[in-house]
Formats: C-alpha cells, structure tokens, sequence
C-alpha cells in the first residue's frame, strides 16, 4: 500500500510540471530563479518517494484504526491512507467541500498527508465562525497573493512574511529590490539601502487581482514536504528574509515547505485542498512595514517593506457579507464614537497618551469599580506601584536586555548634580547618601518608565519572609504603564503609548496552579458574560522546542495543570503547539465581538524564570526554601483598548450600569419642552422640580440632610458610592425634539416632567429604544435604576 502511494506521487511530478510550465508562459514570470526553486522541490519530492519505494519494498505497513465523530470506523494503512482519499470514499461531494482534516479534535493535517497513526477523524468544511479554519483559509490565500506578486514583479520582488492576521483577512511584505541588488548583502544592510517607496497605482493593484483569479481557476493543489536545513538555504539564494527565518528555526526542529503551482514558500502549514477552494479574493490595501524592531525606532531609516492586505472567502456572498459587516464597523469606529460622545481626545503634545475628558472617565471609573468587586470575589489585594525603576530592576528581570526599546528611558534633571551639591545637610546624611548595593543612586542614574507591573509586585513580596502559608499572594494594580510604541503605529486607544493594565499577578505553589489558574478562567468568564461578548475563544501555547527554562518535567506538569483547568471550564480550547514564551506556557483569550470580530484581550502566563531572577523565596512544610511560581494575569488587558472594544461591541449605545448619560429630565411648559422661555412662578417651580430629580438621582447614595443626624458627617464629604449620571434638557424645542435628540445622544432613559407630575412628585419615564414606561415616583425610579446597575444591564 505504501509503495502505491509514493509511486502515485511520483506519477504526478510531470503532470505537475507540465501544469507549471503552462503557468509560468501564460503570466510571463521574469527570472528563471522560480522556475529553479519549483523543479528543486519536485527532484526532491520525486528522489523521497524514490527513497521511500525502496525502504518498503516487500514490507507491509501496519493497519490504523480511523474513528469519525459518528462512533463508525475505518481501517487503513500508516504512511498510505489520506483524509483525502477517505472523503473520496464517502462522497465526492464531500471530497469536493472539505478544506481540512482535524486529527484528535486538535490539530489540523493536510488532506493529501498521508495519516502516520491510528486517530479520531473530522472532515472540516469552511466555517466562518470556526477561527482556526478561517486562519488557516486566509494563510492559503497569503500564498496565492505571494504567487501572484511574484508573476508579476520577477526577480524584483523578495517576499518576507506572509500570514493570516487575526483580526482578519491576511497580508503579505516584501521588498521591491533593485534590479542589481547584490546576493551577498544581509537583511540588515538590505533594508539600509534607500530604496524608493512604491506607490501602487488602481491598474497595478486590478493587474495583480487578476493574476490571483487566474491561479485560482486553475485549483493549483498545496503540496507539502519536509526537508532539510541545507535544502531549504539553496533553495532561497537570493531572498535574506527567508534566509533569515530559516536561521531562526532550531536545527532539531522540522523544515517544511509547500509548493502550490510555481509558487514554493517556506511554510509549517497546513493549508486547504487547492486554490479553487478560495474563490473571491480582494486586495485591500497597502502599507509601510518593518523587518527589524530596531529600525522602528529610528526616524532615518528608510521604509523599505511593503506590506499588503486582502480578504479571501470560498465564494462572493461571503465577501459581500464581509464587506457589509466592515461597513457597520467603520460606523462603530471607537475614534469617531469617542469624539461624538465626548469621551477621550488625543493631541500632539503627547502622542499615545489619551486624555479622558468627563464622560469617558465616568466610563473608566465604573470598568475599575467593577473590577474591584472582582478582586474582592476572588482573593485579590490591590496594591500602588511606582512608575519608575532604576536600570539595574530592569537588568534584573531581564527587561533591560530583552525590551528596552520598547521602555521611555529617564535620565535625573541637569540641574540636580549642582543643586544637591550645596544642600545643607545639617550634619546628618541623606537618605540617598545611605544607599548601597547595585540600587544605590549616582549622579547619571537612568532610569526606566515600567511597561509592566511584575518586577514591582516581585520587589514588594520580597520585602517580608514568606510561608507556604501565605500563599498564593495575588496582587492587583492599576498602575498607568508606558511603552515606546513607534509614532506611525498610533491608534485611538488600541494602540497607545501610555495605558492602565488590570495587572495582577500570583505568588503560588506548584501544587496549586491549578486551582489558581481555574479560579482565573472563572473571573474572565464571569466578566466576559458581563460585557455580553457573544463568544470568546481560549489557546494553550505550549513549550517551545529550545531556548527554555527549567526542566521539560515542569513544563509538562505545568501544561497539564493549563490543560486540567481548560478542560474543567467547559470551553472549547486548541493548542498552539511550542509557541509558549521561554519562561512557561500561558493560555491567550480572544473575545468575539458584536461584529463577530477577535480581539486579543487576556492573557494567563506562567512564570518560572521570574521567581529565581528576583531570588523569590519561600518556606515550605519542611522548612525548605522554595520558589514560587508566578502566575501573570491581565483580564481587560489595557482598559483603554478594552475601552475602545466596548465602544465598537456596543455601538456607543452603553448599558445602563456602564453609562456615561444614564438619564435625561426633559422639562415640558404648556406642550413646549425645555428651559429656555419667559419666567413665571409655574415655570420657577418646574424648574425646581427638574432640578429636585437630577439631585435625587444624580446623589442617591446620599442620606437626605433633613433627615440627618446632628453628629453625622456632612454628605458632600463623605464616602460616596451609589450615584447616578443625570442632566436636564436646557434647550428650547418641542417634546418629540427633545426626547429624540437624548435618544441620539445615547441617554438610557429620559424623564419628562410637567405640572402634573410635579404636583405628583412623579416623572414619565421613556426608555431609549421608545418604550414608554409611564408615570414613576422618585423612589420607583431609583428602583429601575438599581436594577438595572445590580443585573448589568
């Protein structure tokens, strides 16, 4: 059986050849370097199955048991058996719709891969809300885009990365070299050079889509193989970007490429069946991008890469449909909704740095407050952190070495040297004269803005001795963070350089990462719920394959700690095999918004590098000194961006219990509403009366001051907890203008007042959708009110 399929795949090499001659005659490709890397990867795929005919020749390959999700089984050969082929023995049809095959309800295989071993089998067709598939589907379509720019543009164009992107679609960079590019430079003194930007006219953009619909007409089928390091070198001799990945893949790892039509690319897969599968594909934009960290930061450097963007569906009403949720979307622009309502503003003064203006900070306020009942629930102490450290805390934590372009450095003032220089001291010395150890301050002392709250957390639990008893220690901060995030990257409040961080983090025993990490998905659930995401999805990012910490028995005792508490959440959850940062793996969460948008917000960490860098100690039962594990945790994430989630989820029309306008008393004058009339004793009185409810609503936490106790403290100064947000109409126009111009402002509920509801001490209430809820006391008000804040509505 095994030697049937290699000679399968053999009798296909010149089929495919053909079907690529044809491609590169018909699109005019340039430089004979494509069509070489094409024929390296079919020699090569043709001399392994070669290698592999003669290994099995005469031996019989073992039997593998196929389960499908039904309970009914199929049998078939290692190395011989395809998903494919199992589709095609079921259903053309079902051969035909299928983009992928799911392996033990994880992990994704090409549906031309031979299957290795027994297996639970699932034939996936495109599921727009399935998040993998669509990241999967939109990295096929990256390879289809990286094909058609090289039809296009030749030996000129060297691609860098191309992947899918999660907020949607996929893009791909490259660099538009120089037609004498020399082979020998570096990707460092490549991307030095100056080359021009270039500037993409409407006919170039319409060319390149055409060429893609060609590919696609032609159902170019994905093929994989694995090889190695070298192979991989000789097939890139002219593109230092690949180059530059291929370095970076540690030599025990596996290589693999994939060749769809004349088109190789270095790639870890999988991908869908073949390009007619990704029938309406659009370019959307382009833009700048950088290779290296490093040039971000440097204004002089010249913007050498390309970055371009498209969005790809298996048919045009999915596109269309795509296109009219992105339509609603840019309705819901946070910028646009955050300016209209009044709630942040940004200026060039401080670039990154947003200013909350009233109604945005009563919004603020109420996420911190709700936050806080939070950490009461679950066990959390807040605590308040400097803003900076010194350079030596970084180095320490290893932020120095691995960040520090990403931190705001600070340097003390010029003046300072001279001033403390003649200070009188009085004969007693200072108390920075006292400082010793590497803390100790010196005259050209730098220091660091922190970007996160970690090292200060770890700073305050070693300031006391600590037992097994105490833990876990859970610290909670709201601290303000800096990053030095490039100017260009700027964006509302999604991408800014100052931010808050509901930052905590968890001091605790190996034995109880379980139960901390279960307690967490707990209180990211129960937030979520509250913000009425309609889904979010969770992934385990698991031990990368070198450059680690600790021993592999403590990462697999950690991950199967991630994996017991993901499995008891209830959540469906998928693995992102090696992708856990060096110091442990970390669970990332995506919300899903009302467009059916991801948004990278949570994320649970585990640490074992930071406790032993800090020297963090404990005493366990015996007496023994321990480290403890750090568990880092950040629900909301940055609440500016969670804040500009919000805005874009909710469209700007805010729930009640987060509203920054929660009601609207519209004053009526004989038919005619607001304030601005002659005077009069009835339309003094009304106004008292208008006056009298936004007090009562706006102070409701307030005991009355004719009812309070002589030795009480004054209620303008003490401890306040309970109010409302509440305005009166001042305008002059009718009812219906009134009502409908607090309805477009997003007010949650308007409360109009007459002479008869004040003689009744009542208000007409009218919520914002138009219901009429009739005629309320003041007391009733409060009520709908409070149940409306304690329910989350």
């Amino acid at each position: 059986m095994l030697s049937a399929h290699w000679r399968h795949v053999k009798s296909t090499q010149t089929a495919t050849a053909l079907r690529v001659g044809r491609s590169f005659g018909q699109l005019r490709l340039s430089s004979t370097a494509f069509e070489k890397r094409a024929q390296a990867f079919t020699q090569e795929r043709a001399r392994q199955a070669e290698q592999q005919l003669k290994l099995s020749s005469g031996i019989q390959q073992p039997s593998i048991e196929i389960l499908f999700p039904d309970g009914s089984k199929k049998i078939g050969s290692a190395g011989t058996t395809t998903p494919l082929s199992i589709a095609q023995g079921i259903s053309g049809k079902l051969a035909k719709t299928t983009l992928i095959a799911q392996l033990n309800g994880n992990t994704y295989w090409d549906m031309s891969r031979p299957l290795e071993q027994s297996c639970q089998l699932e034939l996936i067709p495109f599921q727009e809300n399935n998040d993998r598939l669509t990241n999967l589907f939109w990295h096929s379509s990256a390879h289809v885009l990286g094909m058609s720019l090289e039809a296009k543009y030749g030996s000129r164009l060297l691609l860098c990365d191309g992947p899918a992107i999660k907020q949607g679609g996929f893009f791909y960079e490259f660099l538009l070299a120089k037609q004498d590019q020399d082979p020998s430079v570096s990707v460092g003194e490549l991307l030095q050079q100056n080359y021009p930007s270039h500037q993409f006219s409407k006919d170039e953009i319409a060319d390149i889509q055409r060429i893609m619909q060609q590919f696609i007409a032609q159902r170019l089928p994905f093929e994989r193989l694995s090889v190695s390091q070298q192979f991989a070198y000789d097939l890139f001799p002219e593109n230092k970007f690949k180059q530059h990945f291929i370095g970076n893949i540690p030599k025990d790892s596996e290589i693999t490429l994939y060749k769809c039509g004349p088109f190789v690319d270095l790639c870890r897969g999988p991908h869908v069946q073949h390009t007619g599968q990704l029938q309406a594909m659009e370019i959307l934009r382009t833009s700048s991008a950088y290779f290296m960290p490093e040039l971000d930061r440097d204004p002089k450097s010249p913007q050498a890469l390309t970055r371009m963007y498209g969005i790809a569906f298996p048919s045009p009403k999915e596109l269309k449909q795509w296109h009219h949720q992105k339509a609603e979307a840019e309705k819901r622009d946070h910028r646009i909704i955050g300016k209209n309502q009044g709630l942040f503003a940004v200026h060039q003064a401080s670039p990154g740095s947003a200013f909350m203006l009233p109604h945005g900070t009563r919004i603020v306020e109420r996420l911190m407050r709700f936050m806080r009942q939070q950490y009461r629930k679950y066990g959390f102490e807040e605590v308040m952190t400097p803003l900076m450290y010194k350079k030596e805390l970084w180095e320490t934590s290893g932020h120095w070495q691995n960040y520090k372009d990403d931190m705001f450095q600070v340097q003390r003032g010029c003046d300072h040297q001279h001033h403390h220089g003649h200070e009188h001291s009085h004969g007693q010395e200072g108390e920075s004269s006292k400082e010793k150890g590497p803390l100790a301050e010196g005259h050209d002392e730098v220091f660091g803005l922190k970007p996160m709250n970690c090292p200060g957390h770890c700073l305050i639990f070693d300031m006391s001795t600590r037992s097994y008893k105490d833990l876990p220690i859970r610290y909670a901060d709201f601290s303000a963070l800096h990053r030095n995030e490039s100017t260009g990257s700027l964006t509302g409040l999604t991408r800014v350089r100052r931010f808050h961080q509901d930052d905590a983090h968890i001091f605790c025993t190996r034995d109880q990462i379980f139960q901390e990490i279960r307690s967490t998905l707990s209180f990211v659930d129960t937030v979520y719920r509250t913000f009425k995401f309609p889904s979010y999805e969770l992934a385990l990012s698991t031990r990368p394959l070198s450059n680690f910490l600790g021993s592999v028995q403590e990462w697999d005792a950690a991950e199967d700690s991630l994996r017991k508490a993901l499995d008891q959440s209830g959540m469906d959850w998928s693995i992102n095999e090696g992708d856990g940062a060096f110091y442990g793996p970390k669970i990332d969460i995506l919300v899903r918004d009302a467009l059916g948008r991801r948004h990278q917000t949570a994320t649970i960490q585990l640490d074992f590098q930071l406790p032993q860098r800090f020297g963090l100690q404990f005493y366990d039962q015996q007496g023994e000194k321990q480290s403890p594990v750090i568990v880092h945790r950040a629900v909301l994430g940055s609440v500016e961006r969670m804040m500009a989630i919000l805005i874009e989820h909710t469209g700007g029309r805010w729930p009640f219990w987060i509203s920054p306008r929660q009601a609207m008393v519209v004053p009526v004058f004989g038919g005619k509403a607001g304030l601005e009339d002659e005077g009069g004793d009835s339309r003094g009185s009304l106004t008292e009366y208008a006056s009298h409810v936004r007090e009562t609503l706006s102070k409701a936490g307030r005991s009355p001051i004719d009812k309070r106790d002589p030795d009480e403290v004054d209620p303008v100064v003490r401890m306040d907890d309970k109010h409302y947000f509440v305005d009166i109409d001042q305008s002059s126009g009718t009812l219906n203008k009134m009502v409908r111009d607090a309805q477009v402002a997003q007010y949650n509920f308007i409360l109009v007042i007459g002479e008869k509801e004040k003689e009744r001490a009542t208000v007409n209430v009218r919520t914002r959708e138009g219901e009429r809820l009739g005629e309320m006391t003041i007391p009733e008000v409060l009520k709908l009110f409070q149940e409306r804040e304690d329910k989350f509505l």
